[in-house]
């Protein structure tokens, strides 16, 4: 949560700093971030599902190798990543309509962003959240302060690019130090064919979640006008608030859920309790949203973007349709249930021809958003809560 609120204070910061043009390019690269970062997160994701398997049963020998395997095939991974990525990035460039130093920096932080998940997910899987919660808290705070004076001094967007890559960068040279614990066990071997093949569905879980909250920024950027792009990219920063707010929730409920269902315990109350608990936390946002969005949006982010404050309550409620979601796929793959993956891929398609035939005025964007949340979230509920435990 400290990661997410100083997420926060960094755009805040940008989008008063640079202004509503400006930071469109900001929230456009952002967008891009959140897709490439996918990998990063099943990375994350996976290991947190194996790690605490083998967490249950004490074998921390096992878990070493895992962590040094996967150290060493990722770093090999992100480089190649790298050079694809700098290959495309003109192209990039061309169809968001922005300068390519930024698209450049940003593709600077790839080769940490394949590593430090790993480090992450080894101590998430651990179950070791305070650990792992002072990591993601350096992480945030080191990004709003680097981010700050790299502005200040007159680097613009270059500016937030890289503190975002330095941060990335010094957070996970730091996670040695937890892990050592683990690194003083002998070795032993462990078959990883599980664990790449585990890969396969959660990257298409994530990949899917966040192109849904992704590709709508980037195709704003592509049809309108770089001021309106910026209004949305700031509109759309205010709404993710409910999302952010809740997502610890559900990193606590993966592997709980993964460790009860390896102990052949039951684990769908864990489901209930997160939904009722985001339920807690996003509902407030919303309702605070929909009666005061211009107060919000001027607070945050200043007079220039109060023209997209209309846009706020109904953003918001789809990001909350959009929790419930994530949190409902994330109990999914931890119990190894698979076929929600066809509804994730039947409303991302859907989401994305819809916003490309139709996109009249942000308003009408939004709108479809809304509705196509609504009917994403009531569908895993249904699909999800209607089967026994197995």
């Amino acid at each position: 949560m400290i990661l997410n609120l100083m997420g926060f204070v960094f755009h805040f910061f940008m989008g008063r700093v640079l202004g509503p043009s400006s930071y469109g390019v900001l929230g456009a690269l952002m967008s891009l971030l959140f897709l490439l970062i996918v990998p990063t997160v099943t990375i994350q994701t996976t290991l947190t599902k194996f790690v605490s398997e083998l967490n249950a049963e004490k074998q921390y020998g096992k878990i070493k190798y895992l962590l040094t395997s996967m150290l060493k095939t990722f770093s090999v991974i992100s480089i190649i990543g790298l050079m694809v990525y700098t290959l495309l990035s003109e192209s990039i460039a061309s169809f968001l309509h922005i300068p390519v130093t930024p698209v450049l920096i940003f593709g600077g932080f790839l080769v940490f962003a394949l590593l430090l998940p790993i480090s992450r997910g080894v101590m998430q899987g651990l179950q070791w959240f305070k650990n792992l919660g002072i990591n993601m808290a350096f992480e945030g705070i080191s990004k709003v302060i680097i981010g700050i004076v790299l502005v200040m001094i007159g680097l613009g967007v270059n500016g937030a690019a890289y503190a975002i890559f330095i941060a990335f960068m010094i957070s996970f040279f730091i996670t040695y130090f937890p892990l050592k614990k683990i690194l003083e066990h002998k070795i032993e071997k462990y078959s990883l064919k599980p664990v790449y093949t585990y890969l396969l569905p959660v990257t298409l879980t994530l990949l899917l979640l966040t192109s849904f909250y992704s590709i709508d920024i980037l195709l704003v950027k592509h049809f309108f006008d770089p001021v309106s792009a910026g209004h949305y990219a700031a509109v759309s920063l205010i709404g993710k608030t409910v999302f952010f707010a809740t997502i610890a929730i559900t990193q606590v409920m993966f592997p709980k859920v993964s460790e009860l269902y390896k102990q052949k315990k039951p684990h769908k109350k864990l489901l209930t309790k997160s939904l009722f608990l985001i339920s807690l936390i996003g509902i407030p946002i919303c309702i605070v949203y929909f009666f005061i969005p211009e107060l919000v949006v001027k607070i945050f982010f200043g007079s220039e973007y109060l023209d997209a404050a209309n846009l706020l309550w109904k953003f918001a409620v789809f990001m909350l349709m959009f929790s419930f979601t994530y949190t409902i796929a994330m109990y999914n793959l931890s119990i190894n249930r698979l076929k929600f993956l066809f509804v994730l891929l039947l409303f991302s398609i859907t989401e994305a021809l819809t916003i490309w035939f139709y996109h009249t005025s942000l308003l009408q964007i939004v709108t479809l958003l809304m509705g196509l949340g609504f009917a994403m979230s009531i569908t895993m509920f249904l699909t999800t809560l209607s089967r026994k435990n197995e």
